[in-house]
């Protein structure tokens, strides 16, 4: 159900029972020495296709870039601007909307994403575009965070953490043959936000937030995933069951 692999005629047989797609989106941002810079796409996209798979609706391309700023000064990062990155959003929506899908939901795996998508989401309304929209943080799922914490207790943290990075392994185990494993202390500074991309380092010099990184496993990864799974599919139930006004 990926939609790269399909022509527009089976979109077009695909709109005739389905109006749904769903829009895996991250970030291309340091996640510490012991993770991914692309972390937060690779979990979402991960989510959403396994997600597609067992509900059969389609999956569009992975949208990476996202809105990461604060994290500009550990090089790899790049990122979008938030006007820029509302403007992303609501063109890729507009574009879904002409053609026939009424229920687009994005499959998110970076906090810096949630405020602008949901901007993108305020404006099409005021434009007066029918339909409903939404954004599924696969790491703020309630059971998913229970999970997370009978596993890693207080040292989850807020970035780099364990969790992500447990998926992560699991997905790509070959990119971590020379990740450190070292422990680290755990800072847990009392700060402001939002952070620039200077304030940010001097906070968190080696790029988490509070997260004992090096307490991510493979076998963690693929428990975690799976839950995220389940629980994208109980959310996304309970959008299908609004249905969409006017139609």
């Amino acid at each position: 159900m990926l939609l790269e692999n399909m022509s527009y005629v089976e979109v077009q047989a695909y709109l005739q029972e389905k109006d749904i797609i769903l829009i895996p989106i991250g970030s291309v941002e340091q996640h510490s020495p012991y993770g991914l810079i692309g972390t937060d796409f690779i979990t979402a996209e991960a989510v959403a296709r396994e997600v597609g798979k067992r509900i059969e609706v389609v999956v569009a391309p992975t949208l990476p870039y996202g809105m990461s700023q604060h994290h500009m000064a550990f090089s790899g990062t790049a990122t979008l601007s938030p006007i820029t990155y509302i403007n992303l959003i609501k063109e890729i929506v507009s574009s879904f909307l002409e053609h026939g899908f009424r229920k687009i939901i994005f499959i998110n795996g970076h906090g810096g994403n949630i405020n602008p998508v949901k901007t993108a989401f305020d404006q099409l309304k005021y434009e007066n575009k029918e339909g409903i929209y939404a954004i599924i943080s696969w790491f703020l799922l309630k059971e998913v965070q229970d999970l997370v914490y009978d596993l890693f207790g207080d040292k989850e943290g807020h970035h780099a953490t364990p969790s992500e990075i447990s998926i992560t392994k699991y997905l790509r185990p070959e990119a971590f043959k020379i990740k450190p494993k070292l422990e680290k202390d755990i800072e847990k500074p009392n700060t402001y936000w939002p952070l620039n991309r200077y304030e940010f380092k001097n906070i968190y010099p080696d790029g988490r937030m509070e997260s004992a990184s090096w307490l991510a496993k493979e076998k963690y990864g693929k428990i975690i995933l799976e839950e995220a799974v389940r629980t994208t599919i109980e959310e996304i139930k309970k959008i299908l069951e609004k249905g969409v006004n006017n139609e």
